[in-house]
């Protein structure tokens, strides 16, 4: 399965909002560049939406992912 699929799966069933460094150190997807880089272009496909809030994981206010 590539990395793009398993964050837009992963983004889809998670009940609470995740930022890039979280989705990167749980899905363990290196380098987190990457994991920004695909949640941009599911942004772009329509498949997610991002903005900045409180992540469900570090709690700290960044760009989250839902």
């Amino acid at each position: 399965m590539s990395n793009m699929k398993i964050v837009q799966d992963f983004i889809n069933t998670a009940s609470e909002p995740y930022c890039d460094d979280c989705l990167s150190v749980v899905l363990n997807i290196k380098p987190r560049q990457q994991v920004n880089q695909i949640c941009n272009n599911l942004k772009k496909e329509g498949a997610i939406k991002r903005k900045v809030s409180q992540c469900c994981h570090c709690s700290k206010d960044k760009l989250i992912n839902f």
